[in-house]
């Protein structure tokens, strides 16, 4: 009787087992392919309501974006809302804008592509890698196929824009903007059909633009307005996709606008776009920061110069150097602009300009090129000079073309908004005088005859080199008075005669009048010497009187003098000048003895500082000590130490100026309210002019050294390190500093100090100072230290025993500071110049950073930084984070490519978080067993033995790295977030309580398959429940002790999840043993309390209890005789009404019974199968043990160990939206030793489902989920059983008796 009963059971399932699709097609029009979709129940009774369902039926094409039920939900559309002929009318144009005319698949969509909606309206489409948006919704399916069209489903309802002014109007920043379209009368007209695009300035716009409207009241006002307005509208649309750089637009006044594309975005003239491409009903709305102004003229001086193609390098400078807003601004100016061959021919690469200093540098260069207010062509005159930005003066020469200094004007006149540009063949240097010296004479007006003679002689381009000349001028006067007639001086002999005469007025150098003194004898450019006298009665060159000295040019000064000099020998050179002057005995002495009077002889120019005779006389320096050829040799390396080759008058030496000397080594300079210094000598006298060069005596005889200057005055001398110089001697440290070393010290700026807030009145303290020692002495490391010898991750320690930590990239950082100037050599050390002030740590990296230094975490750094965690973990902390090893990524096969999109960085930053703990956990702290909860909220669980820490089945490989704010712990796996991590045995093994259970199932072999994936449920007896059983583990070690163990076992575990809240009073479940155990109330199982419920691990559930269950003897009948028996009882109650149906529905379909039931193999029923494949049977012959060690965990465990039940997380059981579990295809000799022989004919009544939320992975691919009920459902059974035949098929037997299976799309009653 079974057996007829099983086969018209499966006949009634199998007769109903055709499915039923439910889904639309290609055929379907448009709205019944949405109908049968089951999410756009919304969309299809709005096209309802709205009667718009027989036209989108119609033949079309349509390209319908159909939003979601969820997208109705959010938009709060309510079609009760919608019941007068006006709303109607409004809900049908709210439809119609997600309708276009025409098919438009998603291949033909393009970012910033606009189109036209059904009813008149456009709307915009973004198209990204992260996937297309129509006027900001997601199109989350594209390209569903319809009969008469296209279907894109979109995640929210389209709402038609508003015109032009009724979107500015709803931002809240256009205000001003609206009154002002209102007052001008503009308001019908932008609200016409357009299209028109406008540029839509900001109120903060007007407000900064100075508009007042108030002011535009008048009828000619308004005129002035609509211009400004009009200026502001191109008539058509202009999306941003459409703008290049530097094109042109019309506006509707009529003038043009120019565009600049750069990395910083989108310009309209001057003014930013700083939000683009705003659709409206009837254009386009790009909002700017600025009014614009109407002008002619598109563009500013660098738009206009940047569209030229030739000033490429120009613009480049001018944004470098920060001057590009100035040259935006209002002006006007007038730009002398070098080509971009001018740069070239300059030699100017503007990497050359990036520190500080650089940057100052260039915008000297580039400010003098700049005149204030515009200066056309027209208004250029010869010998006119303009002054520039910054300061200096321009001369421009116009003698059938403009020159500018020694420029070409080679394009004039190029019109701006903000001035006029002159396209320059030359880039102009700063010049305090930049005429030339013939210039300036001929613009003298009173030196005619001497430029005269100068071009005849063919002069003119060495008098307008580069210089420096100091030239004693003749004014026409004295050329008169000497009867000097040009035209006797025609032919060869007489250019030659007239150049000698005029290079004698020449002397190579800038001698000012300053450096004039009695008994100066100065050599020419002809070779010859003039000899000056200076007394009462003024200043004399040979007998000539200076009328006027010192008129400065570009490249020298003049002297103007009342006589032409005639060349003659009168050689006063410097050696000799030293010998004038009557305190230089000792020095020509030595110069002689060391044989240079020759080399101090000869042209130069030089510059000498002389130490008096009282210098040699306080240096000790005895010249009969170096009168021997190896004192010789070292007395002359001590007096060219005292060169250095050119001349370098007083007037060019300026503060910590260093200059090399001519035996190869640098002299530094002091320049402040004590006079001046070179190296640690005063500067008594300045400016000695001789034939050769220029004499600075000197009050000591220098020796000569490679680094005059130490530490601490390197540093004063940099300009930017006061503070931190003011530092070390308030430290008492300035002494240690200026010590032998060698040093290196990391500086950092005077900003540095002001950026950390450091006050030095407020540490003048015998405290304060004690820190302020402690944080300078953090910045300085024994030894000499080149940048070439720091690379990426290298530490060092500091002076007072800190950790200094570099970060070696584009740049280089310590500790997290910039070094902005590297390699500064002193006398006893190196300078590193660094931007930050650094606090004394022994570990000065953060987690990420240390983990960067590891070489074994690129993968997690990688990670981090996508994930977008990189400034959370850079931050105070402190956290604990178990880091994985690049291996351990590669194991876990984690590509970050595959976490690019927003959801990908989302789940990537949840799988981070659940590495970081909040707070720092060293591996001291950690216990066996212990928990912790991550930072993304799951659950950490530990395990500690023999010295071995896990966590979450991963090793600590290396432990207590230490970082600036928190501890890494190394790990050899990536942890995947889990909230129940421990499996069935280790969270047992973990209570303190289940030290027997855990022991049983080591000794029964049941370990590793209570550790497969299941699920199961547990009922776990604790300790006192065994010992009250009086079970003895010794009495269970043979073979047949050990199979009633493995049956007493299995007794206590059932395949599935079984939760609390499905336990039925009276029910029966199976158990592994196949014996079925009742429930005798809804917390006791026979007769064993559940003292602690649904305790989740990785792998099921635990319910604790007080008893050891007993499976019952063969005398008293095992589960299969108590199903035989029920089945039975079922066969006698139910047999007459399934007799009857049997009959009918066999004559049906027997065909089908017999062709599902041949693969049978003469089984009844499908036998329910185990879960796992891993639970193999272990009640036959002696297997190798697993060599589980069921003490492991507990031996320091009390065995009064509460439960902790609060670290466990419940899971609500789901039984109405219960999916199919998908099980593994086990051997079927493995399955008989698990299960019963015979099957069970008919499920317990009272059976609860299977946990469905948490289905068991299967071998074979998992069936589809279930479409979800409707929202009002009958009342459905419930599950009492479920499993999965040979075929693959899924079944279930509900609690009303009937059977259901799953056809792929939902449950089909059998």
């Amino acid at each position: 009787m079974n057996k007829t009963l099983a086969f018209v059971i499966v006949t009634l399932l199998t007769a109903s087992t055709l499915p039923l699709t439910a889904s639309a097609d290609a055929s379907q029009d448009i709205p019944a392919n949405a109908a049968a979709t089951g999410v756009h129940n919304s969309l299809v009774a709005a096209l309802t309501h709205a009667n718009l369902v027989a036209t989108l039926q119609g033949t079309g094409p349509f390209t319908v974006f159909a939003p979601t039920d969820q997208a109705f939900t959010d938009a709060g559309i309510n079609l009760n809302d919608y019941d007068t002929p006006e709303e109607n009318a409004t809900l049908s144009k709210i439809l119609l804008h997600h309708v276009i005319s025409g098919e438009v698949a998603s291949t033909d969509l393009s970012d910033g592509m606009l189109a036209t909606t059904v009813n008149n309206d456009r709307v915009k489409f973004g198209v990204t890698t992260a996937g297309v948006t129509v006027d900001g919704a997601n199109v989350t399916t594209a390209d569903v196929q319809a009969s008469n069209g296209i279907i894109h489903v979109i995640d929210k309802v389209l709402l038609p824009p508003g015109d032009i002014p009724t979107i500015a109007q709803s931002t809240g920043i256009h205000n001003s903007l609206v009154a002002a379209v209102v007052q001008a009368d503009l308001l019908t007209t932008f609200q016409g059909a357009g299209p028109f695009t406008l540029f839509a300035p900001t109120d903060q716009a007007f407000t900064d633009a100075g508009v007042d409207l108030a002011d535009f009241n008048s009828p000619e006002g308004k005129a002035a307005l609509a211009n400004i307005l009009k200026h502001h509208v191109i008539d058509g649309d202009a999306t941003a996709s459409t703008i290049v750089n530097c094109g042109n637009a019309t506006m509707l006044n009529g003038q043009d606008v120019g565009f600049s594309i750069t990395a910083g975005g989108v310009m309209i003239n001057d003014a930013n776009v700083v939000l683009a491409d705003v659709v409206a009903s009837n254009g386009i709305i790009h909002v700017i920061d600025k009014v614009l102004t109407p002008s002619d003229e598109a563009g500013d001086i660098p738009r206009t110069a940047g569209c030229t193609g030739a000033h490429n390098s120009l613009v480049a400078a001018v944004v470098q150097a920060g001057l590009l807003e100035t040259l935006q601004g209002p002006g006007p100016f007038t730009v002398f602009a070098p080509t971009d061959q001018a740069f070239a021919d300059a030699n100017i690469n503007l990497a050359d300009f990036t520190t500080s200093e650089g940057l100052d540098t260039l915008a000297e260069i580039l400010k003098y090129h700049v005149v204030a207010g515009e200066v056309p062509s027209a208004n250029v005159s010869d010998c006119m000079e303009a002054a520039t930005v910054n300061g200096n003066p321009l001369a421009f020469a116009v003698d059938g073309g403009v020159m500018v200094n020694d420029a070409n004007v080679t394009l004039a006149d190029v019109p701006a908004t903000n001035g006029v540009i002159h396209v320059i063949d030359k880039v102009l240097m700063p010049n305090a005088t930049p005429k030339s010296i013939p210039q300036t004479a001929h613009c003298n007006g009173n030196h005619s005859a001497l430029v005269a003679a100068v071009v005849q002689a063919n002069l003119l381009d060495t008098l307008s080199g580069p210089g420096p000349f100091t030239v004693f001028a003749p004014t026409d006067q004295a050329f008169a008075d000497a009867n000097i007639d040009l035209a006797d001086f025609t032919t060869p002999e007489g250019l030659e005669a007239l150049a000698d005469i005029l290079r004698y007025h020449v002397v190579v150098g800038n001698v000012p009048s300053s450096a004039l003194s009695d008994c100066m004898q100065t050599s020419t450019v002809n070779g010859k010497s003039l000899a000056f006298t200076v007394g009462a009665d003024g200043v004399f060159v040979n007998d000539a009187s200076v009328t006027t000295a010192d008129v400065n040019t570009s490249n020298g000064v003049i002297h103007i003098i009342d006589k032409v000099l005639l060349p003659t020998d009168t050689p006063n050179d410097i050696p000799r000048v030293a010998q004038c002057d009557g305190n230089f005995g000792s020095l020509v002495a030595a110069v002689v003895q060391a044989e240079l009077l020759a080399t101090l002889q000869g042209d130069g120019p030089f510059t000498v500082f002389a130490p008096t005779d009282q210098a040699f006389a306080n240096a000790n320096i005895d010249l009969a000590d170096f009168d021997t050829p190896a004192g010789k040799i070292e007395l002359r390396d001590i007096l060219l130490y005292h060169v250095i080759e050119g001349a370098v008058p007083a007037a060019n030496v300026s503060e910590c100026m260093v200059a090399p000397s001519v035996n190869g080594n640098p002299l530094a300079f002091t320049v402040g309210a004590g006079g001046v210094q070179v190296n640690d000598a005063n500067v008594t006298a300045t400016d000695i002019a001789g034939s050769n060069g220029i004499i600075h005596v000197i009050d000591k005889v220098l020796m000569p050294t490679a680094t005059p200057n130490d530490i601490p005055r390197t540093a004063a001398c940099t300009g930017s390190h006061t503070t931190l110089v003011d530092a070390v001697i308030q430290a008492g440290l300035l002494s240690t500093l200026q010590s032998d070393g060698p040093f290196t010290v990391f500086a950092p700026t005077d900003q540095a100090f002001a950026d950390k807030g450091i006050d030095l009145a407020a540490l003048d303290t015998p405290s304060g100072v004690a820190a302020l020692e402690e944080i300078l002495l953090a910045h300085v490391v024994a030894g000499a230290v080149p940048a070439a010898n720091i690379s990426n991750c290298d530490t060092l320690a500091t002076a007072n025993g800190f950790t200094l930590s570099f970060n070696v990239g584009e740049t280089v950082s310590v500790n997290g500071a910039t070094v902005t100037g590297a390699d500064a050599v002193a006398s006893n050390g190196i300078i590193h110049v660094i931007d930050k002030v650094l606090d004394p740590v022994t570990t000065p990296n953060d987690i990420p950073a240390t983990a960067g230094c590891t070489g074994a975490h690129g993968s997690l750094v990688a990670a981090v930084i996508q994930a977008e965690l990189l400034e959370t973990l850079q931050g105070d902390g402190p956290f604990t984070i178990f880091a994985p090893t690049d291996q351990a990524f590669a194991d876990a096969g984690v590509d970050l490519a595959d976490y690019t999109t927003t959801e990908g960085k989302t789940s990537l930053a949840e799988i981070l978080r659940n590495h970081v703990v909040v707070g720092e956990l060293p591996a001291a702290n950690i216990s066996d067993c212990a928990q912790e909860a991550s930072l993304s909220g799951h659950v950490l669980a530990f395990s500690v033995s023999d010295g071995t820490v896990m966590v979450n089945g991963a090793t600590v490989s290396t432990a207590d790295v230490a970082t600036s704010n928190g501890i890494i712990h190394v790990v050899d796996k990536v942890l995947l977030p889990n909230n129940t991590p421990n499996d069935i045995v280790r969270t047992a093994q973990c209570t303190g309580s289940h030290a027997s259970l855990v022991a049983a199932l080591g000794q029964a072999e049941l370990v590793e398959a209570l550790q497969a994936e299941g699920p199961f449920t547990v009922f776990a007896p604790t300790d006192q429940a065994f010992t009250d059983a009086g079970i003895n583990l010794a009495n269970y070690t043979t073979p047949e002790g050990k199979e009633e163990l493995i049956d007493l076992l299995k007794f206590h575990v059932y395949v599935g999840t079984l939760l609390s809240s499905n336990i039925e009073n009276g029910a029966s479940i199976t158990m592994l043993n196949g014996d079925n155990a009742t429930f005798t109330s809804l917390e006791s199982l026979e007769g064993a309390t559940i003292v602690t419920a649904d305790v989740q691990t990785a792998n099921g559930v635990i319910h604790v209890i007080d008893k050891v269950l007993i499976p019952p003897t063969d005398g008293a009948g095992d589960g299969s005789s108590d199903a035989s028996s029920t089945a039975s009882d079922a066969d006698e109650e139910g047999l007459d009404w399934v007799l009857i149906g049997g009959v009918v529905l066999v004559v049906v379909i027997a065909g089908l019974v017999v062709a599902r039931f041949a693969r049978r193999s003469g089984e009844d029923v499908e036998t329910p199968k185990d879960f796992t494949g891993t639970l193999q049977n272990t009640t036959g012959t002696e297997t190798a043990s697993t060599g589980y060690d069921a003490t492991t965990g507990y031996a320091t465990q009390a065995a009064s160990t509460g439960y902790q039940q609060q670290t466990y997380q419940q899971q609500a059981y789901q039984a109405a939206v219960a999916q199919p579990v998908a099980t593994q295809i086990v051997d079927d000799s493995a399955l008989n030793a698990l299960v019963e022989p015979e099957p069970v004919a008919e499920p317990v009544a009272a059976a609860q489902p299977v946990q469905a939320a948490q289905p068991v992975q299967a071998t074979q691919p998992a069936a589809a989920q279930p479409v979800a009920a409707p929202a009002v459902a009958p009342v459905e059974p419930k599950v009492v059983n479920q499993w999965t035949d040979d075929n693959g098929h899924t079944w279930r037997v509900m609690s009303d008796s009937s059977y259901r299976w799953w056809n792929g799309t939902d449950w089909q009653k059998v």
